[in-house]
């Protein structure tokens, strides 16, 4: 019996990215550091005044906390809720003329699909701090800011699931004698509503997060009071109502990860149940 000698793979050579990019980027990160104007013995010196955030973090005033931020905490909730609900279900039409799979005008499309990317392009605190001037201060802007954000996200994540959809059902649909937009709400809407449903719960944790940084700006909601409490330096009442706001942002994200499990199964069941009457 002849032992067979194994051909040892030869070790690859540096590729491109490696040769070039790795030493470009670490040069451009030097260089970036440099025009930011960023001096290692500013930061040094700078450091001494840490005390002046981090013993008042580290001692919060929970009672004025509770107090003062939870009725302003329960108003970023509402503020989220509402924006994701109206934004995401303004998206879900927009989307079906923003994809090619289920609008066929060329003009149409390129109409639909260059306002969500102009809508994605401005940042959600710009739409906030519009809103705070054409509405006035308060909670309302921040509905609508956020709104747009939602819009903004929903209409991107759902036009390119739905580019990526089986045409089969509509085709059969039409075959049938159904409109297009019969068959796109007989058709194509089932086989993106679960995968919008998770969207949703995503973009409705988004929004909980945007709506806390919003309130900087007088957009309603609990960012109002951290940014009052902050110019005051009153960081112990600060750091109480950020511990608040992720309790509230890891049950969202809980509850969202439930759920999203639950809907998902119930729908790959369902196909699975599909191809396999269909096997029969």
């Amino acid at each position: 019996m002849t032992d067979r000698l194994l051909d040892i793979p030869k070790k690859p050579l540096p590729t491109l990215l490696t040769t070039i990019g790795i030493p470009f980027a670490f040069i451009f990160s030097i260089f970036s550091f440099l025009k930011i104007g960023f001096n290692l013995e500013d930061f040094k010196n700078n450091l001494k005044n840490r005390f002046i955030v981090t013993d008042p973090l580290f001692n919060p005033k929970w009672g004025w906390a509770i107090e003062n931020a939870s009725e302003a905490l329960l108003e970023t909730i509402q503020i989220a809720i509402l924006a994701s609900i109206v934004g995401c279900f303004i998206a879900l039409p927009f989307s079906f003329y923003a994809s090619r799979a289920t609008n066929k005008n060329s003009y149409s499309y390129f109409i639909y699909k260059s306002f969500l990317n102009l809508v994605r392009t401005i940042p959600d605190l710009f739409w906030a701090m519009l809103f705070t001037v054409a509405v006035g201060l308060g909670p309302f802007a921040g509905v609508l800011a956020l709104i747009m954000f939602s819009l903004a996200i929903m209409g991107k994540l759902l036009s390119e699931t739905i580019d990526s959809i089986d045409p089969g059902p509509m085709e059969a649909a039409k075959a049938t004698g159904a409109s297009h937009n019969q068959a796109v709400f007989t058709s194509a809407l089932p086989q993106v509503l679960p995968n919008f449903t998770a969207y949703f719960l995503y973009i409705f944790e988004l929004c909980i997060r945007a709506s806390v940084i919003l309130g900087l700006v007088g957009a309603g909601g609990v960012g109002r009071i951290i940014e009052t409490q902050r110019i005051f330096l009153r960081f112990d009442r600060i750091s109480p109502i950020v511990v608040l706001i992720l309790v509230v942002v890891i049950a969202i994200e809980q509850f969202s990860v439930w759920l999203r499990r639950k809907i998902l199964w119930k729908y790959l069941k369902n196909q699975s149940n599909k191809i396999y009457l269909n096997m029969v």
